[in-house]
């Protein structure tokens, strides 16, 4: 009996235990259900708070945005009293000239032009007239004693200055989604009794009805070329290349080899392209004005304003890579290249040839171009002081609504730099943000992107940018070089500091002409199997001798 008694009681204590137990564990597992189920609730409420503060972000955003459309410059221009003149006309029509007349006469006045080299050739200009001026650009700031006037990239319109005139070049450059903005700005804003408007004709309609809407006096002088524009014909090869030539390639590499082959033939070429230094530019430029060199090679930097005499303008290639892809030239950039030939004074006429596809070049120099349709609204500075992060800003910016007739200026560089600096944009005051982001930099050169991040860090530490020290043995690096200093120049004038660096930057130009004067066939482009020379221009990196055997 005792034996069965202590079994049941082993029994009940161990079903009790294991009920115990049980219900423990169902304690438990309800207890982290219930915490769990908690913190997903809680989860949920901020993650529903977040969305809906980023939401409201994003409407306070657009809505701050969207007040920054054309109507505000709209009615700050209705208020100004001015009147504008309209030189228009295509290249070589003498429109820049006139509108000089009109800026010599008068007792105050600024030149505003979208490269240096165009403000650099205005303040000679100027100057010899006896009309004193002083220079300010991106690079430099050349005091004048007793100066009046101004000749200045467009970037750096002074809008406090009260003028009697002002030149604006190449207004048709207002439709630009990078740099439009700065035109926009000037022709709305610019405070002067008389502005001068110097554009092509396919702008005309588009600024006419720009100055109508804020109601000014304008007057429109149309210009016609002073030498005729023929196209004469193709040319077989390089050899047929003439004296006062001007051979249009599209990189850089293509113009260095094309000059090589020209010099093969005893011709002397001055080259020009986009990252020469304006001063080794300028010195191209002399060479051939001089007749030192018979020939130029260029890509379509010669387009815009440089006065060389031309004779014959020689499309070698008439596609060009934009940076993402390589594409045909259209009908207005065709003929922007072709105008520069024939110079008043010294020929008569100029003549456009093309050693590839002929037709197109020829129905592009007989077709008009369409008219502009849109101005580019700049990005509002204002911005600056919301408080809302810049990538967020630029993002919203670009995705408002499409408005007929007007663009957007495109701020994904200036996105681009912001996001590179990361966290360290937080220690930066946001003005001074602003100002290292929209920094004049080639996002595209990875060398030059990672040297503006060390002058911004530096900056944001508190100190002064350390020189840059790319290699200057080769002409590439030397012209990285230069634009470094170029960095970290416009870098510390945002800081109140202007070390332009002036002497390492023409040594530099020095260097730099001291190799182009050298002999041009080691840039010829050569077959990397056999070693046998190959024109600029050929797509293939060995020659088709090379390719047979391969194929074999």
């Amino acid at each position: 009996m005792g034996f069965y008694l202590r079994l049941f009681s082993y029994t009940i204590i161990r079903d009790f235990r294991q009920f115990e137990n049980r219900k423990e564990k169902m304690t438990k597992t309800d207890n982290r259900k219930q915490r769990n189920a908690k913190r997903h609730y809680h989860n949920h409420k901020k993650k529903s708070a977040a969305a809906k503060r980023a939401k409201r972000v994003k409407r306070d955003m657009v809505s701050f945005l969207s007040l920054f459309d054309i109507e505000q410059y709209r009615m700050k221009a209705a208020a100004m009293n001015r009147k504008f003149v309209l030189h228009v006309g295509p290249t070589n029509s003498g429109k820049t000239y006139s509108a000089i007349q009109a800026l010599r006469q008068c007792a105050k006045g600024a030149y505003l032009g979208p490269l240096r080299l165009l403000a650099l050739e205005m303040f000679d200009t100027l100057n010899e007239y006896g009309c004193l001026c002083e220079l300010l650009t991106g690079e430099e700031f050349v005091r004048v004693e007793g100066a009046h006037h101004t000749s200045s990239t467009i970037e750096l319109c002074n809008f406090k200055e009260e003028y009697d005139v002002v030149v604006i070049d190449e207004a048709q450059l207002i439709a630009d989604p990078y740099r439009g903005g700065n035109w926009t700005k000037a022709i709305f804003l610019v405070n002067a009794k008389e502005v001068h408007l110097c554009l092509s004709p396919d702008a005309e309609n588009l600024i006419c009805k720009i100055i109508e809407g804020f109601g000014a006096e304008y007057e429109v002088h149309r210009h016609e070329r002073l030498a005729p524009l023929d196209f004469t014909g193709s040319i077989g090869g390089i050899d047929e290349v003439q004296d006062g030539d001007a051979v249009i390639v599209f990189s850089r590499r293509a113009v260095l080899a094309t000059a090589g082959e020209l010099q093969n033939i005893g011709k002397k070429a001055s080259v020009i392209y986009g990252a020469l230094p304006p001063v080794s530019r300028r010195e191209e430029v002399r060479k051939f004005a001089t007749g030192e060199n018979t020939v130029v090679v260029s890509t379509d930097a010669i387009g815009m304003g440089l006065s060389l005499p031309i004779k014959r303008v020689v499309f070698r290639e008439v596609t060009k890579f934009d940076g993402e892809q390589n594409r045909p030239l259209t009908p207005s950039e065709i003929k922007q290249i072709a105008g520069r030939a024939g110079r008043y004074g010294i020929y008569d006429r100029g003549e456009v040839v093309t050693m590839a596809a002929r037709k197109m070049v020829k129905n592009a120099l007989e077709t008009e171009n369409e008219p502009l349709e849109e101005i580019t609204i700049p990005f509002p500075k204002e911005a600056i002081e919301t408080g809302f992060a810049f990538d967020k800003l630029f993002d919203e910016w670009a995705m408002l609504p499409f408005t007929p007739g007007f663009c957007r200026e495109d701020m994904s560089e200036a996105r681009y730099l912001y996001m590179l600096l990361g966290r360290e944009s937080r220690r930066i005051e946001r003005e001074l943000l602003y100002d290292l982001i929209t920094c004049p930099v080639d996002v595209k050169n990875d060398k030059l992107t990672r040297y503006w991040l060390v002058c911004a860090m530096a900056i944001s530490a508190g100190e002064i940018p350390e020189m840059p020290y790319f290699n200057t043995d080769t002409l590439e690096g030397c012209e990285l070089q230069y634009k470094a200093f170029d960095i970290r120049h416009q870098i510390l004038r945002r800081i109140g500091i202007e070390e332009p660096c002036m002497d390492e930057k023409m040594a530099l130009c020095a260097k730099i002409n001291n190799m182009l004067l050298d002999d041009k066939m080691n840039y010829r482009k050569r077959c990397r199997r056999c070693g046998r020379y190959l024109p600029a221009t050929y797509p293939y990196g060995i020659c088709d001798k090379c390719h047979r055997k391969v194929q074999r």
